[in-house]
């Protein structure tokens, strides 16, 4: 996967997102689980483990869906016992698949937040050329 778009690009879309959601932080990922972007806030969480976690959980959902015969998994929500969340939503960007992942507070609605960003991803990779 050849990434044209500069990740400060993604970086600061991700910025904004986590400002605007308050999240803990952030990653955009291949489906690979190669980090191709963060924004994490000052923090102990390491982009390189988030994205590599993600590439996991994605392994799983398709083995899941292809045993069960879902349908496309577009979000993967994992609470932990504080009631903070790990969000995983999977898209793609013209042809190329993408992992957006955001570690969320407790309580704290982020999906308006989310779709905001994921478009914004979508139009910088295609005003890119892709």
């Amino acid at each position: 996967m050849a990434i044209e778009t500069t990740p400060s690009e993604f970086g600061d879309i991700l910025q904004r997102m986590n400002k605007d959601g308050f999240f803990v932080a952030s990653v955009l990922a291949s489906e690979d689980g190669l980090p191709i972007a963060s924004a994490p806030t000052p923090s102990t969480y390491d982009a390189d483990t988030i994205a590599a976690m993600v590439a996991l959980v994605k392994d799983f959902i398709k083995q899941t869906q292809t045993r069960l015969g879902l349908a496309d998994v577009d979000e993967v929500s994992i609470f932990v016992n504080d009631r903070s969340r790990l969000i995983c939503r999977y898209f793609n960007a013209g042809t190329q698949p993408f992992v957006l992942t955001v570690l969320a507070p407790p309580n704290q609605s982020y999906r308006r937040v989310t779709t905001r960003a994921v478009h914004e991803i979508q139009a910088a990779w295609e005003a890119n050329g892709h």
